[in-house]
């Protein structure tokens, strides 16, 4: 009986050492893997910093660039999209004015976490708005930017695309839910007068352009996904698209919010910044700024300066600061004349009959299946927008991924680039009964047709378009884009 106990005693002894190495051997191999791991990706990533972007040539022209105006939605914009291009033009003697549109004062999570309330009152949002003001302050600084070149325009957060889309005039101005206010309460404030409307905006806008007289104007890409960041583009493109082609500024469009925008995350400053395939079309030509080593370091640290917003996006932000800064700049394109003897009016641009004869292109291209709405329902996905004038119309055809749906409201919006800031919008809704005529909807396209008298003859428009489901939640929101009339 002893002996069987002894050996009992020894089995469950050995067995104990072979848990005890087996699982030493464990986190070994496990530490083994993390480095092995860490090295590959350390190799892998200074591999692809001494790749060329895949895509992307260097922005044409950038040593002739002297007089930058960038335009942000919200403070931290200015710095992760244009903190080294900033910084170069500074350098070589040029002049940079930065304009914010909004303070950002419209986080619900951010301000909750910033003064740790789980309801923040009208107070905390506008306190919380002076705050980022102050960080966008300090951040220009560090890159050479003085006080009295930073813009703040002070308009509502999360509350743009409502005044492009509804509250135009002053007479009805927006309400932000947030400050509870439709005018800025802001000290800084680049017009103290101004309500929440898109008329305001606008003017705002075009003065700064008149006063400063930019070569390039840097501003969000119109496939951005955050909707201030879209407004402020599509504002931006009307503002500029108002001066006659001739004198127009550069437009130099960035990316900021775009799914999974950018790859990897993390502070990468050895790594390129590379644009989503989705959005490498015939519309877009991408172009880099290749950065100097004290420029991204430079530029790093002015993002390390808007503290108040590293609880919730420090690695976002940090994602930025990479070996290049990315710019789109749009094909510009001119309406295609259609001939006076058009057989028939159709949503089909390979049907359209030009005056010379050329195949009409499109004027944007968009990515497909970017939500679950849009790869459920393919009639409401965009992917391009075409566009035609005749001598009394301009014609906007939209191509979805499928067929067009009866379920779906088409919406296209024309604002005319003439100084009189003429708005027209065009909406197909689901009829009641039977189907669109054939010269609405067609196969794969829709079509939208504006008079040119009621647009006032412009020179150019600035035209955007959403499908949307009855009960009006938004499928898709095509890019917007500046169609040239004359």
């Amino acid at each position: 009986m002893r002996k069987s106990s002894i050996w009992l005693g020894l089995g469950k002894a050995l067995r104990g050492v072979r848990r005890f190495f087996f699982r030493r051997r464990v986190i070994v191999v496990t530490i083994v893997l993390l480095l092995t791991l860490f090295v590959g990706l350390s190799f892998y990533l200074g591999y692809l910093s001494s790749l060329p972007v895949p895509f992307v040539d260097e922005l044409e022209d950038v040593t002739s660039i002297q007089r930058l105006l960038v335009v942000a939605p919200h403070c931290d914009d200015e710095t992760i999209s244009s903190g080294g291009l900033i910084r170069e033009v500074l350098t070589r003697g040029g002049q940079v004015r930065v304009v914010i549109v909004t303070n950002g004062d419209g986080s619900f999570t951010g301000t909750m976490v910033e003064f740790r309330k789980l309801y923040p009152n009208m107070r905390d949002y506008v306190q919380a708005g002076s705050l980022r003001q102050q960080e966008s302050l300090n951040a220009m600084q560090s890159l050479g930017v003085p006080a009295e070149d930073v813009i703040f325009l002070s308009y509502p957060d999360r509350g743009t695309l409502p005044l492009w889309e509804q509250f135009w005039d002053d007479s009805n101005p927006y309400r932000s839910p947030f400050t509870r206010l439709t005018q800025s309460p802001y000290a800084r404030t680049y017009n103290p007068q101004a309500v929440y409307s898109g008329h305001s905006l606008l003017s705002d806008l075009h003065s700064i352009l008149d006063d400063f007289q930019p070569d390039a104007v840097v501003a969000p890409h119109p496939n951005d996904a955050h909707p201030d960041h879209w407004v402020s583009g599509a504002f931006t493109a009307l503002a500029v698209a108002i001066h006659e082609r001739q004198t127009r500024p550069r437009l130099l469009l960035y990316l900021v919010h775009r799914g999974a925008y950018p790859l990897p995350r993390g502070y990468l400053p050895f790594a390129p910044l590379l644009p989503p395939l989705q959005l490498v079309n015939s519309t877009c030509t991408w172009g880099k700024v290749t950065l100097a080593d004290e420029l991204v370091e430079q530029k790093g640290h002015a993002v390390e300066l808007y503290k108040s917003q590293f609880s919730l996006l420090g690695s976002f932000l940090r994602s930025f600061v990479r070996q290049n800064e990315l710019f789109c700049e749009l094909v510009p394109h001119t309406a295609a004349r259609l001939a006076s003897d058009q057989a028939s009016v159709t949503p089909v641009p390979s049907s359209w009959q030009t005056v010379d004869g050329s195949e009409v292109t499109p004027l944007m291209e968009d990515s497909d299946q970017d939500t679950v709405s849009q790869e459920v329902g393919p009639g409401g996905d965009y992917v391009a927008l075409y566009a035609a004038r005749s001598d009394s119309e301009l014609w906007i055809s939209a191509e979805m991924r499928g067929k067009s749906s009866r379920l779906i409201s088409y919406s296209c919006m024309a604002r005319a680039a003439n100084g009189r800031e003429v708005s027209s919008t065009r909406v197909l809704y689901p009829p009641k009964v039977g189907a669109r005529s054939r010269y609405e909807a067609q196969d794969n396209f829709v079509l939208m047709r504006f008079s040119l008298e009621e647009l006032g003859y412009p020179q150019s428009a600035v035209v955007s378009c959403d499908t949307r489901y009855p009960q009006g939640t938004t499928i898709d929101r095509i890019g917007w884009a500046i169609v040239n009339l004359e």
